[in-house]
């Protein structure tokens, strides 16, 4: 039986913040925290050491470090133009630095600053039944970090030592940059999931922090766009302010608006919970009605079904299409690890089985480019990440 994502994220409200501590994941010995930390390493939290913090270099070409390590043709922004800056980065497969293109102080030499998140992971997703191969098929985040149980693996973490810990990590980072001489200034906090939408009062709690201590820096969250109706019964019981989003959306902060799918089966069979398009667009219609800078991600949408998703989203939220992206899906540990468990309860070759994933997922992502790209052509006479996501505006528009 599917997942039902609502009261699943009741629940998880239970562990993940106590007495305004968060229960974030520790990536010691994670399968995600090797994946994610061979150009910067795991990072500690300054009050215990424990390794709470990572990053995601997002454009690998434009780091001196990354377009080494990942063997890219290294793109010297101190050599270009904020132009030619601009088109690169847009047109990457993760265009997040130019998200904060209109924020007070960016310029677009500093673009190295943007590009690699200071990451706390909120360790419980509602998508994830706590079993070792729940939640998104595709999902690069051990399943243990999911599971939403104060265990080991975890750790309550306060606003103020995030904060703290983000500053040191700063410090030591920018000296890394310098011996190659790059000017460098993690700029981005994000905090990743699981779901971070079922904590929104520590999330809201953090930036008020940071911007009291005036650290000059810009935010991020994401959301599966599933917890609309939790949202609302958290306010009704007065576990989240009444316009809690409202009040997220006075600071620099942008979302990441993960669009799971683009009809229902597409959807549940994706994230293996029974989560609807009416509720994911319900959600995404709460977050941009209250003020917020959402960016839409779809992950392996149904090229059958997304030119008619598309059309129907752009009726109630005005430039979504111009504002989406598809984000690839990639082979990460915590993948081959989900996918053997479900091929070894299948009784056939894991190998075999994750190929055949990889290469299904592969292909729905080259035709779901082309469609959204004639799609945009057709409507806007515009092709596909030609625009600059950050200068397209969205509305809720009256059904």
């Amino acid at each position: 039986m599917k997942t039902d994502p609502v009261s699943r994220a009741e629940e998880l409200r239970r562990n993940l913040v106590i007495k305004e501590h968060l229960l974030a994941v520790d990536f010691s010995g994670t399968l995600q925290g090797k994946d994610t930390s061979k150009v910067i390493e795991l990072m500690p939290n300054l009050r215990d050491g424990k390794l709470l913090y990572r990053t995601k270099i997002n454009i690998k070409e434009i780091d001196p470090f990354a377009s080494k390590e990942y063997g890219v043709e290294f793109f010297d922004t101190r050599t270009k133009t904020d132009a030619e800056i601009e088109e690169k980065v847009k047109s990457a497969d993760f265009d997040f630095p130019l998200w904060f293109k209109h924020s007070k102080g960016f310029r677009m030499q500093d673009i190295l600053d943007y590009n690699s998140p200071f990451i706390v992971q909120v360790a419980g997703c509602n998508f994830h039944d706590g079993t070792e191969s729940g939640g998104c098929w595709y999902c690069f985040v051990d399943d243990i970090s999911n599971d939403g149980l104060a265990s080991k693996g975890k750790s309550y973490v306060s606003a103020q030592e995030v904060l703290e810990s983000m500053v040191s990590a700063q410090s030591k980072l920018r000296r890394n940059y310098e011996q190659k001489n790059f000017t460098y200034n993690m700029k981005v906090l994000r905090i990743s999931g699981g779901e971070p939408t079922i904590a929104l009062d520590w999330i809201l709690n953090l930036f008020r922090e940071a911007d009291g201590k005036r650290l000059g820096i810009v935010g991020q969250f994401d959301t599966n766009l599933s917890t609309g109706h939790v949202l609302e019964n958290f306010k009704r019981r007065g576990i989240f302010d009444k316009r809690i989003l409202e009040q997220l959306a006075e600071y620099p902060v942008k979302v990441l608006a993960a669009v799971k799918g683009t009809d229902d089966d597409n959807l549940q069979s994706n994230v293996q919970a029974s989560a609807t398009i009416s509720s994911q667009k319900d959600s995404l219609i709460q977050l941009v009605k209250a003020g917020l800078d959402i960016y839409p991600q779809m992950y392996n949408p149904n090229p059958k079904t997304l030119d008619s998703f598309l059309a129907e989203m752009d009726k109630a939220v005005e430039n979504f299409s111009l504002r989406a992206h598809i984000g690839p899906i990639k082979l990460y540990g915590p993948m081959v690890k989900r996918l053997g468990l479900e091929a070894k309860a299948k009784g056939i070759d894991a190998e075999k089985f994750i190929d055949s994933k990889m290469a299904e997922w592969k292909s729905n992502y080259a035709r779901a480019c082309e469609i959204l790209n004639n799609y945009l052509e057709e409507r806007y006479k515009i092709g596909y990440k030609k625009t600059t996501r950050a200068d397209v505006r969205l509305s809720v528009l009256n059904s």
